[in-house]
């Protein structure tokens, strides 16, 4: 250990070692994923051909590199930690108390909806050139689902999106629902301060949450709903 801790290590030495976690991590999420997730996005694209998926995220994870479960079914995703170096510093996010007043987040929504709409025009295109017809004319409508009421509910709804709060029963072992009661998993980073600002934002949002699953076998159904106007929390 000493003689590693003397010495450079070249950066190349570095980004392989970060390029195998980064692999071995969205693996182990492959791993490890809800037994109906699968099923519930195939169910979503079969009942909306139109429809354009994509993954927004905090971090650094990213269903594209989920080669063997997840990447067929994503078109596109945004990254927190891929994509703020294009839009801006993160000093400039850190001050937040409640998501009416979450303008410095909407960045990462804005780029998903550009994102989103991008796809979906170019899906149209392709659509046109292979069947020789035109696509017909669909209404844009976003809708995001996640289980952070902070983000996933406060920072999208402001930002124009129809909402499912992914609420999960007990046997799923969801953990995002413990910030409301003040409890983090062990592999939490977040501080205390951090921890009761993100409380507050969650429950600012509380009112902002168009519908609320506690399986994922329900989500092809609420979506549906929301896109008919049906949907009641």
């Amino acid at each position: 250990m000493n003689r590693w801790a003397r010495t450079t290590v070249h950066s190349s030495v570095v980004q392989a070692v970060y390029n195998a976690w980064e692999m071995e991590r969205h693996h182990a999420a492959e791993r490890h994923l809800f037994p109906d997730a699968i099923s519930a996005i195939k169910k979503i694209q079969s009942d909306n051909p139109n429809v354009i998926i994509g993954a927004v995220t905090d971090g650094s994870a990213n269903p594209m590199l989920m080669v063997f479960s997840l990447m067929p079914l994503f078109d596109f995703t945004v990254s927190w930690e891929d994509d703020i170096a294009n839009v801006q510093q993160m000093e400039q996010f850190q001050e937040l108390s409640a998501v009416d007043q979450s303008d410095e987040l909407s960045w990462i929504y804005r780029l998903a909806v550009q994102k989103g709409k991008e796809m979906s025009a170019l899906t149209s295109e392709i659509k046109k050139k292979n069947e020789g017809e035109e696509d017909e004319d669909i209404e844009w409508c976003w809708v995001h689902v996640g289980d952070d009421l902070a983000y996933d509910v406060g920072g999208a709804a402001t930002c124009g999106a129809k909402t499912v709060l992914v609420d999960l029963s007990s046997e799923y072992g969801q953990t995002a629902r413990l910030r409301l009661k003040g409890k983090v998993p062990e592999w939490s980073t977040e501080s205390e301060d951090e921890l009761n600002a993100h409380r507050k934002m969650s429950t600012n949002a509380m009112d902002k949450v168009d519908a609320r699953i506690q399986t994922l076998s329900q989500l092809p159904e609420v979506i549906n709903e929301l896109l008919n106007g049906k949907a009641d929390d």
